[in-house]
């Protein structure tokens, strides 16, 4: 049998990787299913760092690969230098792929990620669907990107509709004892999106220090029908939540990967989504509803850097939402061949395979054919 490769897991701490939920369970997934594969040793000539570019910290004297991703149609200046220090670049998606070669010179390989068969299996909504409540369900961060302003204009249309649920699962600022999120979520209601007002709503959120909002579940809307939903949720805790809804949304402007988009598909939800970025490696008419869109400038303050992105069409979407409250046994077709494409090609562990083939070819082509 030949010795497995060696290779230096250079990833910092789970808490030291951010908020971002996407590179969390990456790494969480893609370190445990890699040790059936290869074997991590901190004195292996190859180091891998899974995490966003602009925190990448190479390792000195090594090979340093950096598995990364960017959701817009240009890369920030921070991006570009941490590429510099890196030996070769990995990414989950064609669409990053094609990005990054534009902007270097280094190897670029596609890894894509996935998710674990046993914790997000198929449901049967068929059985469970006898025409009562309806709930649509998004996941996400409340900002732009994840389609936060998207999800809350369907709430003006669906907030009277009796029959139907809108599920936000959300993380939450401070709020200050005694601040009332139902008047939080009404000014959210009544803006217009831009850039500044978003920013207007996140100081004054931010100004309520004191009371820490997560691990809340609030219930609003005229028929009581909207929840959000700010609680830190075990794993089969949101697969129970993918079960419990009828349709997926995710008006997304771009994504790395899309992982809240996968695991939802794993479980036969039917799926609403911009089949961009990411997304578009793994998501198409064939197996949920792609909402339309137009490319427009986004403003990155956090980044220094205006960058096109994709934006849905918001009348389509809540068009494309009243499809699939129409045509359900439609959708239901369409979430089962959902299922059955994550998994049988985007699973942890095809994802970890792919990894070390990837990391083989990087270290023979650093050390050559030969090197054990």
């Amino acid at each position: 049998m030949a010795e497995k490769l060696k290779v230096q897991w250079a990833t910092p701490e789970l808490n030291m990787v951010g908020n971002a939920l996407g590179y969390a369970t990456q790494n969480k997934f893609m370190r445990k299913y890699m040790q059936r594969y290869v074997d991590f040793d901190d004195s292996a000539e190859i180091a891998l760092t899974l995490i966003s570019a602009d925190k990448f910290k190479p390792v000195p004297r090594k090979i340093n690969v950096l598995f990364t991703m960017w959701e817009f149609m240009q890369l920030p200046q921070s991006y570009l230098d941490a590429m510099y220090f890196a030996d070769a670049i990995v990414t989950p998606s064609s669409f990053c792929n094609q990005l990054f070669r534009k902007y270097t010179g280094k190897p670029v390989y596609t890894c894509w990620e996935g998710i674990e068969p046993e914790l997000y299996p198929f449901y049967d909504r068929q059985k469970n669907y006898n025409g009562g409540k309806f709930r649509f369900l998004w996941v996400g961060a409340p900002n732009p990107r994840k389609g936060y302003p998207f999800i809350l204009e369907a709430v003006k249309v669906f907030e009277k509709a009796p029959n139907i649920e809108i599920y936000l699962k959300t993380t939450a600022p401070q709020l200050r004892e005694g601040a009332d999120i139902k008047h939080i979520f009404n000014e959210v209601m009544k803006m217009d999106y831009s850039e500044e007002k978003l920013g207007n709503i996140k100081k004054m959120v931010d100004e309520m220090p004191n009371k820490q909002l997560a691990g809340n579940l609030q219930v609003l809307g005229e028929h009581k029908n909207i929840f959000m939903d700010t609680r830190k949720l075990s794993n089969d805790e949101l697969r129970e939540l993918y079960n419990s809804a009828h349709c997926f949304l995710l008006p997304t402007l771009g994504e790395g990967w899309g992982l809240t988009l996968c695991e939802a598909m794993a479980t036969g939800c039917p799926s609403i989504a911009t089949a961009v970025t990411g997304c578009a490696d793994f998501f198409n008419e064939s197996v949920g509803y792609p909402i339309k869109y137009s490319i427009q400038e986004q403003d990155l303050e956090n980044y220094g850097l205006r960058a096109d992105g994709f934006m849905p069409d918001t009348v389509d979407f809540i068009e494309q939402m009243m499809h699939v409250v129409t045509n359900y046994p439609e959708a239901l077709r369409k979430g089962k061949a959902a299922s059955e494409r994550i998994h049988n090609k985007f699973t942890w562990d095809r994802s970890a395979q792919r990894m070390r083939d990837i990391l083989t070819d990087i270290y023979q082509r650093e050390v050559g054919p030969h090197a054990s």
